[in-house]
C-alpha cells in the first residue's frame, strides 16, 4: 500500500501534456486566433490541470497583429504548437515556462539574397510578459557572407518576426534563448534546378543573448 501511494503521488507531481488545437483560417499566413486545449481526463488531478491550461490559453495575447509586406519582403509565416505542458508548482498547476506556442519564421530578406546570402542563422532572447509576448526581443544574425548590411537586414527581419511569437503565459520572469535558421534556395537560371548551397554558419558562433544581458 505504501508503494502504491508513493507511485500515485509521483504521477500526480509530473508535468502533463495537453493537446492544443489552433483556431482560425490561413494559420500559416495569419497565425491562430486562439486555441482550444484538452488535457488528459484520466489524471487524478484532471479538473485542476484542465483549469490551469484553459487559464493560460485565455491569458495569451491572441490573435497576433496582422502582418504586412514591407517593400519586397513578405511577412513572416506562422507555426503553431500542438501541445501545452502543465506542471505542478506550489501546490497548484500552471503552464510550464518557456513554451513557444506560436512561432513566426521570417521570409529570407530579398536584399540579403542579392548580396550573396543564402543562410540566415539567428539568436534571439525572449523575456515574455504575463500575456506571453515580448514585442522587443533581442536578435543577432549571422550568414554565409560577412556584410554589415546583410546582418542588419536579417536582424530586422528576425526581430519583426520575433515580436509576434506567443508563449504560454506564466507569472514568472525568465529569459529564453532561441535559435532560428532560414535558408534561401539557389536556382540555376539555365536549368531551373536547385544549386548546391555553401556551408551554413556554425551555431556555436552565435552569442547567448540572455547571458549577454
Amino acid at each position: 500500500m505504501i508503494l502504491a501511494l508513493t507511485s500515485a503521488l509521483a504521477l500526480i507531481s509530473e508535468p502533463v501534456a495537453c493537446e492544443l488545437t489552433p483556431l482560425g483560417e490561413e494559420l500559416e499566413a495569419r497565425g491562430p486566433a486562439g486555441f482550444t486545449v484538452e488535457c488528459p481526463a484520466g489524471h487524478a488531478d484532471a479538473a485542476a490541470i484542465q483549469s490551469a491550461a484553459e487559464t493560460a490559453i485565455a491569458a495569451m495575447d491572441l490573435p497576433v497583429p496582422e502582418q504586412h509586406r514591407r517593400g519586397r519582403n513578405f511577412p513572416p509565416r506562422f507555426e503553431t504548437s500542438d501541445a501545452l505542458v502543465v506542471e505542478p508548482a506550489g501546490g497548484a498547476w500552471r503552464a510550464a515556462p518557456g513554451q513557444a506556442l506560436v512561432r513566426a519564421v521570417p521570409v529570407f530578406p530579398v536584399r540579403a539574397a542579392e548580396r550573396g546570402a543564402v543562410h540566415m542563422l539567428c539568436a534571439l532572447a525572449f523575456r515574455p510578459d504575463a500575456a506571453g509576448t515580448d514585442t522587443d526581443p533581442a536578435a543577432s544574425c549571422i550568414s554565409n557572407v560577412s556584410n554589415s548590411l546583410v546582418e542588419r537586414w536579417q536582424n530586422d527581419a528576425m526581430m519583426r518576426a520575433g515580436a509576434v511569437w506567443r508563449f504560454a503565459p506564466v507569472n514568472v520572469q525568465y529569459c529564453l534563448d532561441e535559435q532560428v535558421m532560414v535558408t534561401a534556395a539557389l536556382i540555376d537560371g539555365a536549368t531551373g534546378r536547385p544549386e548546391a548551397l555553401p556551408p551554413a554558419p556554425d551555431p556555436a558562433l552565435l552569442a547567448n543573448l540572455c547571458e549577454a544581458g
